[in-house]
């Protein structure tokens, strides 16, 4: 059951309802919300999918006029909360001992933290009754996808509140096609001008397909593959290390890059290869398809399920030995220009979950979880709006009360006027008094 504090659940009595206008056009649906997005531990994820997905979220916050508030002890009406780490159980405890909503994303599953970390397969049921605990302290569970949705959704994870779905989005206007950052890429690269370039992006790991990824690299030395993103070493796995120590000359690992330079990438290249064997959605497959990157992935369930192959993504299926072998024959198809223009179609579909309109969706999220400003603020703005109403009415009764009276000796029109601004005192005292009470 949600968890509000009371002026949430009732009405103020001191505050008669606005009838007015419809539900949710008074003045308080104009206040902005102030969104508490801790910085915390979360700083340790900057790097990662779910730093780009808090990134984005204040992007969308921001777009629809709320403030985003970082510092936990300022005046805040709800909380984002974003992170694996164990600053978020206390984050939620304390909105709750404040008396404010909590939205809990949901980036990760079980699933997702397999063959990620040295150990993570061994330690994959512990991390699930983990992010199970950190689920279950939200009033809401926000996932970026149905697919995520439905894992959680198992009764292993014993989330009772609602979920909804909301993408992590992308930011069209600035992830949108550039003819000229092929000729930038290459130079910068150091490359013929003519050279094929293939990218890819995520962090290091056996679950984001970067073994199979060398593996192709290795197998088509005319084409350059460049992998973009980096992990810890010391949280590489031996298979990951091997990997990358054993990779072929055409194999470059730049590193961690600005969103300038990925964009760069993303439009300079022949195609993106995104060999990922498990997401909750994929950031950077949207950033991709936005910039009209012609891109082959692998067949895994999200993907196979929400954009079968050949309509958005062509799609290689599969694992083991083959797979590598799979993927060479499509990847040469696709840039040999033998496999179907996708890429309008890719534009298109990541323009449906552009920021903006993600934001949107959030905003309803805001109003199914009772999500409302309190606080001094709130209280000076409805009164304040309260007043400004009343003396416009007192105004409109005075030019009628003239009107009547026009025509009549100057004593007559003096007592008018009188009586029309009369009812308007009290009211505008009780606003002041109301507005003194709030301080």
């Amino acid at each position: 059951m949600l968890k509000t504090s009371p002026d949430v659940r009732r009405p103020r009595r001191d505050v008669p309802a606005d009838r007015s206008r419809p539900a949710g056009q008074g003045p308080s649906a104009r206040r902005p919300l102030h969104v508490l997005m801790p910085r915390g531990l979360a700083g340790l994820a900057a790097q990662s999918g779910i730093g780009a997905a808090i990134r984005h979220q204040e992007k969308a916050v921001r777009s629809l006029g709320h403030e985003v508030v970082t510092n936990p002890l300022r005046p805040f009406d709800v909380v984002h909360l974003n992170t694996p780490f164990p600053d978020t159980p206390l984050l939620a405890h304390w909105a709750r001992l404040r008396r404010r909503p909590a939205l809990v994303w949901a980036h990760s599953t079980e699933d997702d933290f397999r063959d990620s970390f040295p150990g993570a397969n061994t330690l994959a049921p512990t991390f699930r009754r983990w992010i199970s605990h950190l689920y279950r302290r939200g009033d809401a569970v926000v996932t970026p996808s149905e697919y995520s949705r439905d894992l959680i959704s198992a009764p292993k994870y014993g989330i009772s509140t609602p979920i909804h779905v909301l993408s992590n989005g992308v930011d069209t206007s600035f992830f949108r096609p550039d003819p000229g950052a092929r000729g930038r890429l290459r130079e910068q690269l150091g490359l013929d001008a003519d050279a094929k370039v293939v990218v890819s992006v995520g962090m290091q790991l056996v679950r984001k397909g970067i073994v199979d990824w060398v593996e192709v690299a290795r197998a088509m030395p005319e084409v350059t593959f460049v992998w973009y993103g980096r992990t810890d070493e010391r949280m590489l796995t031996a298979e990951v290390c091997r990997a990358l120590a054993e990779a072929p000359a055409n194999a470059l690992f730049p590193g961690y890059i600005t969103a300038v330079e990925l964009r760069e990438a993303y439009c300079g290249a022949d195609a993106f290869c995104f060999l990922t064997k498990e997401e909750t959605e994929g950031i950077v497959l949207w950033e991709a398809l936005a910039c009209e990157t012609p891109t082959l992935i692998r067949a895994i369930p999200i993907y196979r399920d929400r954009m079968p192959d050949g309509v958005l993504t062509h799609q290689v299926a599969g694992e083991g030995p083959g797979f590598a072998a799979d993927v060479i024959t499509r990847l040469t198809a696709l840039l040999d220009g033998e496999l179907t223009d996708l890429t309008a179609a890719g534009r298109c579909a990541a323009e449906e979950v552009d920021i903006h309109r993600v934001a949107q969706k959030l905003q309803e999220i805001y109003r199914l979880t009772g999500v409302q400003p309190h606080g001094r603020e709130a209280a000076f703005r409805d009164a304040e709006a309260r007043s400004t109403e009343t003396r416009s009415t007192g105004s409109r009764n005075a030019e009628s009360d003239g009107a009547m009276s026009r025509g009549a000796e100057g004593s007559e029109l003096t007592a008018g006027a009188a009586d029309a601004t009369a009812p308007v005192l009290p009211r505008r005292g009780a606003a002041d008094a109301r507005l003194d009470a709030a301080r």
